[in-house]
């Protein structure tokens, strides 16, 4: 102890407390928690072990060995620091200069730590202590330490953290100092995690270094318990181990190898390190003659999500070991049973269960071998650090299982009677039931040591080696695990995992003895059903592994049964095994037996056992009809058809009791009344056991299961021929009378050369009769069943004939033969008179039937069907009948059967060899060949599976070879054509699937060139079709090295849907047509309803961040910081052997997708990177799915990541390599606790064939949009003077405006803020205008200057100098021909019925492309001009008329032909007369828009929605009608009046609480102070008393009729409150099915009523929800107000086109009261007011046919017939099946210019029959240049015959190049009447008359405008454009009727007004804007500092 001065007044004080306290000290006993000094004295628990001796003989110093101390004399023991701070804890002394002058000890030398500035980012130091336990509830860690801080700005605490990374929860603090001096502190800690002590200090930088904290001598309690090591070796100690077998004979010992006891009872090595000085724990030899068992222990373990048991093992001796893992609670599990390893070291993991938190393993030895042993190495607890929640464990964890073994080493007496086997719940049952594969037992234990399915990854599952200690035995193992030594002998990778992790069982060698052997024995089962089979994997490789066999042995049976048999070396592979074993009524077992003569090298093992259908039917009380057998005993209930079939299908016997005699044959005692025919070749033979000639016919029978069963077969060796016959002959039976006589047999077809078993029905003598059955090749080594169903009106035989194969391995085997429902009869057959000779039959008859030609008469009962239900894949008739004849859904070729599919000889060449399908296999490959085709199929891996091959060594280059199906009548909406392929050799040709519908043939799939020796998938996804053909084809290569080779074709999914007999669940869909799908699929891209009802727009259009990438990357952005972009693509990619062929959405070369090229200038390991809009927290099982195409040999890698508003990144996926040449369906959970995004990552593999591709991707309904991606809101009153609220924007000027003032054409701000970025009138000198880019563009339009030296125009238009402004197509280096570039306005909320766009355009003469210009609104997309080729060199001014539109915007698209882009600009961009209000009043766009009073129109959905939006106010007037709609409410009730009735709406009782209902809630805080109005009530949900996630549901009473897209839904709603405020949904629900998303909100709406105006939709009747979610405080109330629904929502429908009212020969305009001819529709002039006669597709569908038998200059039809390709694309089909239209442009040419379809121009006649061929396609334009085509001129017109070509004169009332077209004149009036609306009749009238006026002004603006155009319009002269020379452009689809009318631009800026320019240009220039989606807005998530999208 340290000495030091004591003043004369602190000696009395010290003598005064030893008189008055030591005494009394001393007088009573110590607590409990105290320490008891050697005096007598008692310290408090924190005194002992800190450093400071209290006792006066030291005691409380002395025995602190296990305690967790540091005094910092040598280190900084197991304490660590921080890296990121600005000081450091150092070591120093008191001479150091550096903290106090002394230690705590007083001592100027020894060692404290003191803080020493370094330089980092926090201006503190920290120091950690490793982690502890949890403190339990009487504990507590104490931790004392000393502490000095300076006299100023210092500061000391302690702080908790439970996980790295984690908040710091402060415990202690201080920042005094105490004199200085070191004081002692003592901190307790509680905590239920895990923790970890951070003690920090804190100084100023500015503090002298003497003057700075410091810490000494710091001590831990011992209730402060570290957690324990991950490992151990058994090195240094056990670690904590301990054993648990006090006291008995045997215990765990740790031992050096070398010490343990030789002769083979121990390890000679440790596995650590692999030497005999190595240590590890054993189990010493147990020298009793009864099994004792130890057990050993583990210290507490804290666990985490993943954690793992991993340990190395060595057993010899019939010993077992157990592995358990126990919590505190005594709760436990099993986690193995594990079998001897004979003596090797044999590794294990074991995954612990997730739901632990603290945890002890238990091993438990069980030694039973005197001479064995068991011992442990290398016990390592891993992969604990990722912490999990941790879930209740009930369970997976029972207290009553059996546990780690006490110390009595015999088992507890048995509860139950010798016969029966005690469950561990207690319960009782029958031995008998034990290992019968049924569980009877609550928890299964009594099929636990047999369990029908083993991988051995958990233990050996009772297979055990049966003659151990021999050097040769089979043990439980992986490659990694087993000593090196041995490695060469066990499997490179099991066959469960693929990994060399994986376990099996495998036999090892480790002594060279002669004559060894290995047997594998399987656990002993009670009994099995009739089904029962075997299957497992073997492997057997290596140059003397030798052979295997395995017998069956059934107690009782002194024969065993070699159930299979392996021969020496079968490649280094798993093999499949199957074994048939049927009912067995015995126990039995499994011998595996592998004899060594010496010499072994190789690997045998075996892997995956599984017993299938082996258990007996469950009992039920009652069976359901009578096509059912309710077993005696068993209870059982099992199919009529099974009784009295010879086998015991109950298990009680019971269905073959009381049977009719004469109606069964098992062939055990003979042939029964069976007999041999005498005028067949041979005869039947009956036998026991295999067949004499290996590789073919049965080694069992069928009735007995073993080899002492009989059974017939026919011997096919010699003398036998190929097609000698044995014919068996049944006994004769009567007529069949109403029901049907049914036979049953079983039969074996195994080897190589299996020819026919077939079954006749014959009605008099000497005939073979009617064949009823017939099975042709090999079947399988097993017994199959086949039933049939014979009808007779005479007296009948059956003949069962089986017919020799060309070889000896073709015997065919029958067992247990039986009728049911058959009368035997006495008599003798009819003599037939005439004999049919063998080798002939007619077609089976059909049963008598009234069936129509519409309809199929079904074989068995004569029932009529639907013909259209034949060809279906679903069995309509009972005997399937209607689906023989058809190709089956799957075909994998085994024994030589098509399954329907049949070679199309008509395609095949007629040479002497033509290239042609054949059916094959491995084993008949001729030498040369085997890399011509694979050697296995893929069905079995075998080289005696069956493929089909369309051999290469026939035919010639191109030659096709067809396997076409039947007609198939009709599929399902998800049915999907599925194959293997294997196509490999240098030379080898194509693969296609087509279709066949109409007379037209597609291709839907194909694929060229090698592919490697491998099988690939492919997937053709066909979907809901009629009355088609599929088409395999094969086109030969250039040479014969490589043939297409097929295998398990199958058609999944096809059969039609059948309307369900229930309602749908809630987790379920409800189709249109009632059927239910999972609502997983609802909104996927899929068709799974059948009717596209569940890809409703209007029901899809809530799923959040969908995209089909048709147009653009829709929500989805391109990320800044990758390596470059994915891009949008359509039909296949670039390069050759990689992408797809098509896109998922349309499943056709015309649809768009997006991909990664792969190609240069892209290079390994380069990523592009796609992210997904912001997703809520708030959303609960939110999923994304989406479609992805990876297929080519150098596939890089998709990876999948969530990540948070943070930057926390999870990954969801990660795809590597070739996926299949198909599209595949992902689907992802995902979930977080913060708002997130998906980031998609495409990266680049090794090599260019390697294009990964997407499309489709959608999140699901509970996704929600995080609330900062969430829409403003409208709001709902004008804005106080002077300011601008919540809502409105803000112009220059100080004014305000609303969003829907924006982009308008009017200037609401006068100074044009409000327009200024709408994509507005622009020159571009000053920026872009709100012209934006699309972010899913290969390039863009660039602002850009003249040049002399590119392809961009030398001048701009504005200024004509190079100093100019345009936009331009931007050159890149790299560009592919049809890429796009898009630009864009904003979104303009209406024109005038005047409004025109003009421009100037510029394309080089040396460019090639196209420029369009489209108009997008809600319906769709419209192309309105195109310009392709050059005008010349020089600008041209375009004019495209708008007229009255509404919410829309306009987007110039650029495509790139054949340069390399550029070459095209646009300038000088003008809307002109556009200002909404010149129009003649009331006449509004739509029929449907409402016409205020003062003639203003609204959308007719604002009427009536308590806000007014006419001016006037007039849409709020005479609401009686709307308002009275059920669910409509203003709430404000009169007191006392229950809302809920009033306004028919309705308070869920499953919900959490209740909405309420208030005039105003004072607190602001909590809800609205008003309702909407400011003067009524409104409904609002009190979330005070709630807790976070509660939910309240409102909902509307009566149910309104099923109604899409129709039903608008309008409220107003408040969010306000706290940033925890949650979400406000709308449902709409039915009775049965799930609720649908409508709309949600999340996020503060800052204080403010808010309007809601929404579709609601079902196609079923339906209620609308309102559902609010409380968030995480109680200031987040939501309220609701003012509820109404449209009219519409009252009247069922959907939104179509109204129904026309024209004549047949007219057609209807879309959007106004017009009729026109139907042969002015898609002619390229808008003749429609709303131009809808022009919405037409770009291309006409339908694909091409063969073109290889006419000239160059005609086109091919399908019947074969050649006509002039002048007539192709012309608009008149002359084809018969009008195939010469197809996949036209769709553009009319007239004037006897041709349209040419490689450039979708029309080429005029003076390029006609010039002798240069402008058009390669076909060369229609030097066709038929000397004669007139038969039938050229149409409709009396005649033809001449010119220098340039055919041409038609064309009667008065008919035009077009062949008179095709009816000439335009004014249209009589047949417009439709305008349905007036309800308001005022005098409104009414005004409209109706006003409508008339604009009509006939129209009409005669319009035929001045026809007057210009025909008949000898020319060039430059079309009304409403202008071009340049010799060029035209015409408005396309969507465009209006042009009206010539030159007026101002709609808005100009000043002259002179400088200051505006230089503001415009400082904010413009250089700073280009951007859009990622046309079609529609959204917003983009920003994650940390790297977040962001790319910027064009």
């Amino acid at each position: 102890m340290p000495h030091s001065h004591v003043s004369p007044s602190d000696r009395r004080w010290l003598l005064l407390w030893v008189i008055c306290v030591v005494p009394a000290a001393i007088a009573r006993p110590c607590a409990e928690d105290e320490f008891t000094c050697a005096t007598g004295t008692c310290l408090p628990a924190s005194y002992i072990c800190d450093f400071t001796e209290q006792c006066d003989d030291g005691g409380d110093e002395r025995h602190c060995f296990d305690w967790d101390r540091c005094d910092f004399e040598s280190d900084f023991c197991d304490l660590t620091q921080s890296d990121d701070s600005q000081f450091v804890w150092a070591r120093k002394t008191g001479e150091d200069g550096i903290g106090p002058k002394r230690d705590h000890r007083d001592s100027q030398t020894a060692h404290f730590l003191s803080m020493t500035y370094k330089g980092g980012r926090q201006p503190l130091a920290t120091l950690r202590s490793s982690f502890f336990l949890p403190t339990g509830v009487r504990q507590r860690c104490q931790v004392t330490f000393y502490y000095h801080l300076p006299p100023q700005d210092g500061a000391l605490s302690v702080g908790l953290q439970t996980h790295q990374g984690g908040p710091v929860q402060e415990v202690w603090r201080q920042t005094e100092a105490q004199k200085e001096r070191w004081t002692r502190t003592t901190v307790t800690i509680e905590s239920r995690d895990r923790f970890q002590l951070l003690l920090q200090g804190r100084r100023s930088q500015l503090l002298p270094s003497s003057e700075t904290p410091a810490i000494d001598d710091i001590s831990f309690s011992n209730d402060c318990v570290p957690e324990v090591a991950d490992a151990c070796h058994f090195e240094s100690g056990q670690c904590g181990w301990s054993s648990t077998g006090l006291g008995l004979q045997i215990q765990w010992h740790s031992s050096r190898a070398g010490d343990s006891p030789l002769g083979g009872t121990a390890p000679l090595n440790d596995h650590s390190v692999n030497s005999s000085e190595g240590h590890f724990i054993w189990m010493a030899t147990n020298r009793s003659s009864e099994p004792v068992t130890a057990g050993l222990e583990s210290a507490t373990y804290s666990a985490g999500a993943k954690c793992a048991l991993r340990f190395y093992y060595s057993m010899a001796g019939d010993n077992v070991l157990r592995v358990w893992a126990q919590t505190p609670q005594g709760l436990k599990k099993r986690l193995a049973t594990l079998a001897p390893t004979d003596g090797l070291w044999v590794g294990e993991e074991l995954p612990l269960p997730p739901c632990l938190a603290q945890f002890q393993i238990h091993f438990e030895g069980v030694l039973g071998d005197p001479l064995g042993f068991l011992a442990l190495d290398t016990i390592e607890i891993i992969n604990c650090a990722e912490r999990g929640r941790p879930a209740s464990c009930p369970e997976e964890f029972d207290a009553s299982q059996d546990g780690p073994s006490a110390p009595s080493p015999t088992r507890p007496p048995a509860l139950c009677p010798p016969a029966f086997f005690t469950c561990h719940t207690g319960e009782c049952i029958p031995g008998s039931q034990v290992c019968d594969f049924t569980e009877d037992c609550p928890g299964g234990d009594d099929e636990e040591q047999c369990v029908a399915a083993c991988d051995f990854e958990g233990g050996s599952c009772g297979w055990y080696e049966n003659a151990p200690g021999d050097g040769f035995d089979w043990i439980r193992g992986s490659r990694v695990a087993i000593q090196p030594d041995y490695q060469d002998q066990a499997p490179p990778q099991d066959h469960s995992t693929d990994t060399s992790k994986g376990h099996s069982m495998f036999v090892v060698k480790t002594t060279k003895s002669l004559s060894q052997k290995a047997e594998l024995r399987s656990p002993k089962f009670r009994q099995s059903a009739s089904g029962c089979t075997l299957s497992f994997w073997h492997y057997n490789y290596g140059q003397a592994v030798g052979a295997a066999d395995m017998y069956l042995r059934v107690d009782g049976v002194d024969n065993n049964t070699v159930v299979w048999r392996t021969l020496y070396d079968q490649g280094s592979r798993w093999l499949r095994v199957l074994i048939q074993l049927g009912r067995l009524t015995r126990p039995f077992h499994f011998s595996l037996t592998k004899l060594s003569l010496g010499v072994f090298d190789g690997v045998s093992a075996l892997d995956d056992i599984r017993f299938e259908n082996c258990a007996l039917p469950p009992p039920v009380p009652v069976c359901q009809g009578p096509q059912h057998f309710h077993c005696r005993d068993t209870k059982a209930c099992i199919d009529r058809l099974l009784v009295c079939d010879l086998t015991d299908d109950c298990g009680d016997a019971s269905d073959e009791d009381h049977c009719a005699q004469g109606l069964q044959c098992d062939f055990e005692d003979g042939l029964c009344n069976w007999t041999q025919d005498d005028v067949d070749n041979f005869d039947w033979t009956r036998i026991q056991g295999p067949t004499p000639t290996a590789k073919t016919g049965p080694w069992k029978d069928h009735s007995l299961g073993t080899v002492l069963g009989h059974y017939l077969y026919i011997e096919t060796s010699a003398p036998q021929a190929f097609r000698d016959t044995a014919v068996l002959l049944s006994p004769n039976f009567g007529p069949t009378a109403h029901q049907a006589c049914v036979f049953r047999f079983h039969y074996h077809m195994f080897g190589q050369h299996i020819y026919r078993l077939a079954v006749y029905k014959r009605t008099s003598r000497d005939t073979r009769g009617l064949l009823l059955w017939a099975q042709y090749g090999e079947q399988g080594n097993l017994w199959l069943r086949e039933t049939l169903h014979i009808r007779s009106s005479q007296p009948f035989q059956v003949l069962v004939e089986g017919t020799v194969g060309d070889d000896l391995n073709g015997d065919i085997a029958i067992d247990d033969l039986s009728f049911m429902d058959c009368l035997l009869y006495d008599g003798d057959l009819p003599s037939a008179g005439l004999t049919t000779p063998w080798g002939s039959s007619g077609p089976p008859t059909e049963a008598p039937n009234n069936c129509s030609h519409e309809q199929f008469a079904c074989q068995e009962t004569g029932r009529c069907i639907d013909a259209g239900r034949r060809c279906d894949f679903r069995g309509d008739c009972a005997d399937k009948s209607d689906e023989v004849t058809c190709v089956q859904p799957m075909c994998n070729f085994e024994g030589g059967l098509m399954c329907g599919w049949h070679q199309n000889t008509s395609t095949s060449s007629e040479a002497e060899h033509p290239f042609q399908w054949f059916i094959g296999k491995g084993a008949s490959l001729h030498p040369g060949e085997e890399n011509h085709r694979p050697a296995w199929d893929h069905s079995s891996a075998s080289h005696d599976g069956f493929y089909m091959y369309a051999d290469s060594s026939n035919g010639a280059y191109g030659d096709i070879a067809d396997l076409l199906t039947p007609l198939i009548s009709r599929t399902g909406p998800q049915c999907t054509l599925t194959f293997w392929y294997h196509m490999n050799g240098i030379t080898v040709g194509t693969l296609q699937v087509l279709i066949v519908s109409g007379g037209v043939t597609q291709d839907l799939w194909a694929l060229s060139g090698s592919q490697g020796n491998s099988w690939k998938k492919g997937e053709v996804f066909l979907g809901t079709r009629d009355t088609f053909q599929i088409i395999l084809r094969a086109k030969r290569g250039i040479s014969y090295i490589g043939d297409v080779t097929l295998d398990d074709v199958a058609f999944e999914d096809c059969a039609p849907l059948l309307t369900p007999d229930r309602q749908c669940h809630t987790d379920e869909y409800t189709c249109a047509n009632d059927f239910c799908i999972p609502k997983d699929n609802l909104c996927d891209f899929s068709d799974h309803c059948g009717d596209a009802s569940d890809e409703d727009p209007f029901i899809c259009g809530h799923f959040y961040g969908r995209c089909d990438f048709e147009f653009d990357l829709c929500s989805w952005r391109q990320w800044q910081g990758d390596d470059f972009d994915w891009l949008l693509r359509v039909g296949s990619t670039p390069t050759l052997g990689t992408g797809p062929s098509a896109d998922h959405t349309l499943q056709d070369p015309s649809g768009y997708y997006i991909y990664v090229e792969s190609s240069f200038p892209q290079t390994v390991g380069n990523v592009a990177k796609l992210s997904s809009p912001t997703i809520s927290r708030l959303s609960r099982d939110c999923k994304l799915i989406f479609y992805v195409h990876m297929a080519g040999r150098s596939m890089g890698s998709l990876l999948v990541y969530q990540v948070t508003v943070s930057n926390q990144q999870r990954q969801l996926l990660n795809l590597t390599g070739d996926q299949g040449n198909y599209w595949q369906r992902r689907q992802l959970a995902l979930h977080a606790d913060e708002d997130f995004m998906v980031l998609i990552e495409g990266q680049v593999g090794k090599g260019g064939k390697g294009d990964i591709s997407l499309d489709d991707i959608t999140f699901t309904g509970e996704c929600l949009p995080a609330a900062s991606a969430s829409s403003p809101a409208q709001p709902t009153s004008s804005p106080p003077h002077g300011l601008c609220p919540s809502g409105y924007l803000e112009c220059h000027n100080g004014g305000c405006y609303t969003p829907r003032q924006q982009c308008n054409f009017v200037d609401d701000c006068v100074d044009g803020t409000d327009e200024e970025e709408c994509g507005t009138s622009c020159d571009f000198e000053h920026g872009r205008c709100g012209w934006e880019n699309s972010l899913a563009d290969n390039f863009d339009w660039v602002i850009g200057l003249g040049s002399l030296q590119s392809l961009r125009p030398p001048v701009d238009h504005t200024l004509g100098t190079q100093n100019g402004h345009f936009a331009y197509l931007e050159a890149t280096p790299a560009g592919l021909c049809g890429d796009k570039a898009h630009m864009k306005s904003s979104r303009w909320t209406e024109s005038s019925s005047t409004c025109r766009l003009t421009f100037w355009y510029f394309v080089s003469p040396k460019a090639t492309g196209i420029i369009r210009l489209y108009v997008k609104t809600d319906r769709g997309l419209s192309e309105v001009w195109n310009k392709t080729g050059s005008p010349g060199d020089a600008w041209v001014k375009a004019e495209v008329p708008l007229r009255r539109l509404r919410d829309f915007e306009i987007i110039f698209e650029g495509v790139r032909s054949k340069d390399f882009g550029g070459g095209a600009a646009i300038d000088d961009i003008r809307f002109e007369s556009c200002q909404p209000g010149d129009e003649v009043p009331g006449l509004c766009l739509l029929l449907t828009d409402f016409m205020c009073a003062n003639k203003q129109c609204i959308d007719s959905q604002l009427v009536c929605d308590y806000k007014a939006d006419c001016d006037d106010g007039s849409d709020e007037a005479d609401c009686g009608d709307i308002h009275s709609v059920p669910g409509t409410c203003d709430f404000n009730v009169p007191e006392g009046e229950s809302w809920e009735s009033s306004c028919h709406l309705h308070q869920d009782e499953n919900d959490d609480f209740d909405w309420s209902i208030s005039s105003g809630v004072l607190d602001t805080g909590h809800g609205p102070v008003t309702d909407h109005g400011g003067k009524g009530r409104f409904i609002y949900i009190n979330t005070a008393a709630q807790k976070e996630g509660s939910v309240a549901i409102v909902s509307t009473r009566a149910q309104f009729p099923a109604s899409v897209g129709v039903c608008h839904l309008r409220f107003f709603y408040y969010l306000d409150g706290s940033k925890q405020i949650r979400t406000l949904k709308v449902y709409t629900a039915t009775d049965g099915g799930m609720k649908l998303p409508m709309w949600s909100t999340s996020r503060n709406q800052g204080g403010t009523w808010k309007y809601a105006n929404i579709i609601v939709s079902n196609y079923k009747p339906f209620r609308v929800i309102f559902e609010a979610e409380v968030g995480a405080d109680g200031d987040t109330d939501i309220a609701l107000d003012d509820i109404s629904f449209s009219k519409e929502c009252v009247t069922q429908g959907v939104v179509t086109v109204p129904p026309p009212t024209c004549s047949l020969d007219s057609f209807q305009c879309q959007l106004v009261p017009q009729c026109i001819s139907s042969t002015w529709q898609c002619d390229g002039e808008a003749d429609c007011m709303d131009g809808s006669d022009e919405f037409c597709p770009t291309m006409m569908p339908g694909t091409l046919g063969p073109q290889d038998m006419c000239h160059s200059s005609e086109f091919q039809c399908r019947s074969g017939q050649c006509i002039p390709s002048l007539l192709r694309c012309d608009g008149v089909a002359d084809c018969q099946g009008t195939e010469d239209e197809f996949a036209c442009p769709v553009k009319l040419c007239l004037n006897d210019s041709l349209l040419c379809e490689d450039t979708h121009d029309c080429v005029p006649p003076s390029r006609r029959c010039d002798g240069t061929v402008d058009c390669v396609s076909f060369q229609p334009d030097e066709s038929s240049c000397t004669e007139c085509p038969t039938g050229y001129c149409r409709n009396g017109g005649t033809c001449t015959l010119g220098r340039r070509g055919p041409s038609c004169h064309c009667p008065p009332n008919w035009r077009g190049n062949r008179c095709h077209l009816k000439r335009k004149t004014i249209p009589p009036s047949t417009s439709l009447p305008l349905s007036p609306h309800t308001q005022t009749d005098v409104f009414a009238v005004i409209s109706a008359g006003l409508t008339l006026l604009v009509f006939a002004t129209a009409g005669a603006s319009l035929l001045f405008c026809k007057k210009r155009l025909v008949p000898g319009k020319g060039p430059g002269m079309e009304c409403g454009t202008a071009h340049g020379p010799g060029e035209a452009e015409m408005p396309r689809s969507g465009a209006i009727p042009a009206i010539n009318i030159s007026v101002y631009p709609w808005l100009e800026h000043p002259q002179g007004n400088e200051t505006m320019k230089k503001e415009k240009k400082k904010k413009k220039v250089n700073a280009p804007q951007s859009f990622a989606n046309p079609l529609y807005d959204a917003t983009t998530l920003t994650v940390g500092p790297a977040a962001g999208s790319s910027e064009a």
